[in-house]
């Protein structure tokens, strides 16, 4: 089978919706279908274009048996509306112009949203590559737009969501990670045909480890400190400054557990402000590190007690279900939800968490110093739970089966 998937967002960036395509389009690849992708110059989250991709409209590459075509992009690191918008129209205009002339024909086309905006470059390029159409939605546009306040009532948000009814008419086949995200489908196109295919993680990548003497040198960690880590976008999504402040509630008023240090591990648009803010709040006890690859992710969290993994207090996460919640159950890694809805309830069922309501910093802080003071062959024990219902339910081997057995289903029922 002849597929091509079409996203913004692709390797050798790092980030949920990089890893998550990039491992499918190799699964697909080593079953022995031909699969291309079309993407953007890799940008993120710097917002500038990696130096040895700079200077060219388009290019093709390989990695890991996948054809991958490359169009330019305007990358800006402008938390503006009008930057991030020239962000995602310049992507939608050029895929147009390469794909024409670069992708194969194919059966299908797989394409990434959010940006909403590129399912017109979808629209445009199914027709001239015989393709039919698979929407893969990751987060709800424009109601997540909406929730986190990037765009409020008018004509701009009612073209939004007349062009995002026509993406799901005009879909063979709706893929949706959550639950919620499947009912967001089914208010705005009640005829989608859906499935949900959730997050989940490579297991050959991400599992229980000891700790790496050498990285915990690498990050200044010494043998009795208790490390809280987190991993991922610094974004609005995340609203970390939970973080920041319960950090503060455990330096300030807590001295019955000595040597918990917060490792905050990753890039985003609002790292910059939260490093301001760290400082001013003066956090002796928080260090943010750089964004890793992936692979050296695997080896990082393993030097971390316990994990975060935080949201924002809005009702559209309630069916939210963070990519790294299930990195860690690979890795046993118990961790704290701050969340609630189909997220939270992961969470629970794993028996690797414990929830706590988003940005509520006292109660973030309290399930914090419990763990702390919690015996380790407890939290070890929570970890081996973790990962065994991760094993079971979230592989994405498995989920990537599943997947293509569906494609194949609505190619037979088309014979």
């Amino acid at each position: 089978m002849k597929i091509i998937i079409l996203t913004q967002y692709y390797p050798p960036e790092h980030g949920a919706p990089q890893n998550r395509l990039h491992d499918l389009a190799r699964r697909f690849a080593m079953a022995g279908h031909e699969i291309t992708v079309m993407t953007a110059m890799p940008n993120y989250p710097k917002g500038k274009v990696f130096p040895e991709y700079r200077g060219k409209f388009s290019m093709r590459e390989e990695i890991d048996g996948v054809n991958v075509v490359r169009s330019w992009i305007f990358a800006s690191k402008s938390k503006g509306k009008f930057a991030q918008l020239t962000v995602y129209f310049s992507f939608v205009f050029s895929a147009i112009f390469a794909g024409i002339f670069r992708l194969p024909k194919a059966d299908y086309l797989i394409c990434e949203s959010p940006p909403l905006f590129l399912g017109f470059s979808a629209l445009l390029l199914r027709l001239f590559k015989r393709a039919k159409l698979i929407m893969n939605i990751s987060d709800l546009w424009p109601e997540s737009a909406v929730q986190l306040g990037m765009i409020g009532p008018g004509l701009p948000l009612s073209m939004l969501e007349w062009f995002e009814r026509l993406l799901y008419k005009k879909s063979k086949l709706v893929l949706c990670q959550t639950e919620g995200i499947i009912d967001g489908v089914k208010k705005s196109y009640p005829h989608a045909e859906t499935l949900l295919f959730p997050n989940g993680v490579d297991l050959d990548m991400f599992s229980i480890r000891e700790k790496d003497a050498n990285l915990a040198k690498e990050f200044n960690i010494n043998k009795d400190d208790f490390i809280v880590g987190y991993g991922g976008n610094h974004g609005r999504s995340q609203a970390l400054l939970q973080v920041l402040e319960a950090a503060k509630r455990i330096s300030e008023n807590n001295k019955s557990v000595k040597g918990i240090k917060f490792l905050l591990c990753g890039d985003g648009p609002e790292k910059i402000e939260l490093v301001k803010k760290a400082k001013n709040m003066g956090l002796t006890n928080l260090q943010f590190i750089e964004s890793q690859s992936r692979e050296k992710m695997a080896d990082i969290q393993s030097l971390w007690d316990i994990a975060l993994v935080p949201l924002k207090n809005i009702a559209l996460f309630d069916g939210a279900r963070p990519s790294k919640m299930f990195e860690l159950m690979a890795g046993g890694i118990p961790f704290i939800f701050c969340g609630q809805g189909e997220g939270a309830e992961v969470a629970k069922r794993s028996g690797c968490a414990v929830v706590v309501p988003p940005e509520d910093s006292a109660k973030f802080a309290d399930a914090i110093l419990a763990f702390a003071k919690l015996a380790k062959q407890d939290r070890v024990e929570m970890g081996k739970k973790g990962h065994e219902f991760v094993k079971k339910n979230f592989n994405r081997a498995k989920l990537a089966d599943v997947l293509m057995e569906k494609i194949e289903s609505l190619t037979g029922k088309e014979k």
